[in-house]
């Protein structure tokens, strides 16, 4: 049996990268390998197919995250490496995901393993390019958290790895143009629970229109100056639902089409499950991405979406669950806003096509398909 040694840097509460991690792995078992889970601390029960191996003392693990991170990525880095001195590089595959110590990396190196880096977004010097160029065209200084250090220690650890996940093509493209060879991409996506979706009702009422919904951080990054100018220029009858916590550089523009009265802004919302119930199409004008859950989500639940190339995480396709824009083109995505805005038929066969292809992106057929890459990265080896 191959084995996956998998090491996670983050505290696991169920929620956010560390939750994508643990619902791809548990699915591995089923295709003959063995998982083991590395990570500082666990606050949510992992299947049975994943022995897990919190690296923190019991004490420790009650204590907030923020004090504890160093000491817990610390301890996590010496067990990890203990673990790979016992490993068979033949018949071990090492999966790491983002914040890995390049000292470590170097020595699962040097050990003969074959390793493997999770793309959570795009390369971070792509990244940086992207956001610095958005929060410029907004007038704002860039406070997001790509900084030139991170930039530099990335670059320095991409080179080692001898295959990377990536979760959508723009990923692809800008791994290809760091100059890694196509062969090493494994064309991948994130995925979705659909347990946390079924049997839920609406719980917003019908509004005088279509109803669009946003979830995700409301923030620059995710391109919504972009889609409150479209929104107000579509003219469509109906309204906006943003859901999630807010940049506070955009609080003032919010408040701004907040006056309008087809604008709402909802805060954190924890049922969103509920909520894309009680909508009528997912729009997502992110401008810099990974494979996003809630593209996903939303479409699972039967709406269509309007996104860019970025949050179609190989699912949204134009013209049938949905309409790839350009990012940051306002003018195209009122366009698109107007057009299924205006058009109920469209919404419908849109939300029946979105509804089936999101299938595909359940957490259970996910995890399977990277298994089976894994294992094709062995096989490679060995032969």
């Amino acid at each position: 049996m191959i084995t996956c040694l998998v090491y996670l840097p983050l505290s696991y509460v169920g929620r956010g990268p560390a939750e994508s991690c643990v619902q791809i792995i548990q699915q591995f078992s089923e295709a003959g390998i063995n998982t083991e889970l590395f990570v500082p601390r666990i606050r949510k029960v992992v299947a049975k197919a994943v022995n897990v191996c919190p690296t923190l003392a019991w004490p420790l693990r009650k204590l907030p995250w923020r004090w504890i991170a160093d000491h817990g990525r610390t301890s996590m880095e010496a067990k990890f490496y203990q673990r790979l001195k016992l490993a068979n590089p033949d018949e071990t595959i090492v999966y790491f995901w983002p914040d890995t110590p390049i000292s470590l990396l170097k020595k699962a190196k040097e050990l003969g393993f074959t390793c493997v880096r999770e793309m959570i977004n795009n390369p971070c010097e792509a990244a940086k390019t992207i956001l610095d160029d958005a929060y410029l065209a907004q007038n704002l200084p860039p406070t997001h958290p790509v900084t030139q250090i991170k930039v530099q220690t990335e670059n320095d650890e991409i080179e080692h790895y001898d295959y990377f996940f990536s979760s959508n093509d723009e990923v692809d493209r800008a791994l290809i143009e760091k100059g890694i060879a196509p062969q090493k991409i494994l064309k991948a996506s994130f995925g979705w629970d659909v347990g946390r979706f079924e049997g839920r009702a609406p719980t917003l009422p019908r509004c005088d229109g279509v109803r669009l919904v946003f979830v995700g951080s409301i923030n620059v990054r995710k391109g919504i100056p972009e889609l409150l100018e479209a929104w107000k220029q579509s003219g469509v009858r109906g309204e906006l639902c943003l859901a999630g916590a807010i940049e506070p550089c955009l609080q003032v523009l919010l408040d701004e089409h907040l006056r309008y009265g087809n604008v709402k802004y909802l805060g954190f919302v924890n049922d969103v499950a509920s909520l894309y119930h009680s909508c009528d199409v997912f729009v997502f004008p992110t401008l810099e991405e990974g494979g996003p859950q809630v593209t996903y989500e939303a479409a699972g639940c039967g709406l269509p979406v309007i996104t860019t190339p970025m949050g179609a995480a190989r699912l949204v396709k134009t013209g049938e669950n949905g309409t790839v824009v350009p990012a940051g083109d306002v003018n195209a995505l009122a366009e698109a806003i107007r057009f299924l805005g205006n058009n109920p038929d469209v919404r419908n066969a849109y939300s029946k096509r979105a509804r089936n292809d999101a299938v595909y992106f359940e957490y259970l057929n996910v995890g399977k398909r990277r298994a089976e890459q894994l294992k094709a990265a062995i096989a490679l080896r060995v032969r």
